[in-house]
């Protein structure tokens, strides 16, 4: 979250210097000394609103420019925030399965998805071999329970598959 703020605020000292910059370069602009025979409007008959509406153009670009980078900002808060959502959930899980005592000596992998957007559900992939069908069904009840108390909005996706163990001859 601090970077969020950080950002944020150098993005706002940002706009802040260039509309002080392009406030004093037209004050300076019209404080000029007056060009050499100049008693009659110019080319097109802007006269000095022609500098007043390239001062407004200046400032609707830079303020475009501002609120392109606090939506990036924010996009990228939103987005860090969810990809630790998902490592928790996934830490959790994995403490889970690592604690359980039938289920040593295998390798299962669980790997949270998390889309940006909130309403959108979280997505936990179980990953792994398991010799018996028996075992794969207690690594999946494991894996949903801890879901279920964690969070509500999970899709539990099933990549286990089945490898007996290989027997050596002798």
């Amino acid at each position: 979250m601090r970077s969020g703020n950080r950002f944020h605020r150098i993005a706002l000292t940002f706009a802040v210097s260039v509309a002080l910059v392009t406030a004093f370069s037209v004050v300076a602009g019209a404080q000029g000394p007056p060009s050499v025979g100049s008693t009659s409007l110019p080319p097109g008959g802007f006269g000095a609103s022609g500098g007043a509406a390239g001062t407004v153009v200046t400032l609707v670009f830079l303020a475009a420019v501002v609120i392109a980078i606090v939506t990036v900002a924010r996009y990228m808060t939103i987005r860090r925030k969810r990809r630790e959502e998902a490592l928790l959930l996934q830490a959790h899980v994995s403490d889970v399965l690592c604690r359980a005592s039938q289920l040593q000596g295998l390798v299962i992998t669980p790997s949270a998805r998390v889309p940006v957007r909130r309403g959108r559900p979280v997505t936990l992939e179980v990953t792994g071999a398991v010799p018996t069908p028996e075992l794969r069904e207690t690594v999946l009840t494991l894996v949903r329970a801890e879901v279920a108390r964690e969070r509500s909005d999970v899709i539990t996706e099933d990549h286990l598959f089945i490898a007996p163990p290989i027997r050596r001859a002798s």
